[in-house]
């Protein structure tokens, strides 16, 4: 007669999940809604610890001095963790760099969008984004811009990479793109500007700026800023003080 399995065996074995089902390995319990990557995929909590140590290196010593072995003491995690959860030290690396640049890109989106909503006039609009503009312009909002900017390099010759950022930053653009639409369905905004096309624009604009800031000259705060919110108004705003005619939205 075969003997039952033991308990610890049970715990040990990997297991598939669905959303919002429990799920085994490595000794760790946890819930597959309990820690969701961009995009809303479900992380084990060793794979994002993995993740977030691989970041914290990179950010530190920069990609080409990461060690599998600093990794792993770092993240807490057994060997062979890295094999399990992403197939290879380069795969590792890839999500991390995608991870770095999509958490940059998503930063301060919700609350954008819930003040922007807020508007009523057109002159309020362009007062909302000047102060946007004198946001981005501080060090920590520098600092999201050089990140974007290597990792976009980094992306260049990864196709893998690539693709995983490109995905990520089509959601960016989607979800920024909504604020945009609700003002132009409350009469504010050009009712045929194309919303996520605005927002495709204006993150590339600001992505821009690492030059301006480089520039030992120039000013960012003020003509770049002043020329920012020239386009904008001409983009999003009536020749007139008259408002659009409010309409449903789609």
């Amino acid at each position: 007669m075969r003997p039952a399995r033991s308990s610890a065996a049970t715990r040990h074995r990997p297991t598939r999940t669905c959303a919002g089902l429990t799920f085994s390995f490595m000794s760790e319990e946890v819930r597959s809604d309990e820690r969701p990557g961009l995009g809303g995929e479900q992380r084990h909590p060793t794979k994002q610890a993995l993740l977030d140590a691989t970041i914290a290196d990179m950010e530190a010593t920069g990609e080409a001095s990461i060690r599998v072995m600093k990794v792993l003491k770092d993240a807490g995690a057994s060997n062979g963790s890295i094999f399990y959860h992403f197939g290879s030290r380069e795969a590792l690396i890839q999500e991390a760099i995608a991870e770095r640049y999509l958490s940059a890109v998503s930063r301060g989106l919700d609350a954008f969008s819930s003040s922007i909503k807020e508007i009523e006039t057109g002159d309020a609009l362009i007062e909302f984004f000047r102060g946007e503009l004198r946001r981005f312009g501080g060090s920590s909002f520098h600092e999201l811009r050089v990140r974007r900017a290597s990792a976009l390099g980094a992306s260049l010759l990864r196709p893998g990479l690539r693709e995983r950022i490109i995905a990520g930053q089509s959601e960016y653009f989607d979800r920024a793109s909504l604020p945009i639409k609700f003002l132009q369905a409350k009469g504010v905004i050009d009712p045929s500007i194309d919303a996520r096309s605005f927002a495709a624009w204006f993150l590339g604009l600001l992505l821009s700026r690492i030059l301006s800031d480089l520039d030992p000259v120039c000013e960012p705060d003020g003509a770049w800023s002043e020329f920012t919110l020239e386009a904008i108004r001409a983009n999003l705003l009536p020749p007139t003080t008259e408002p659009f005619p409010a309409r449903e939205i789609a």
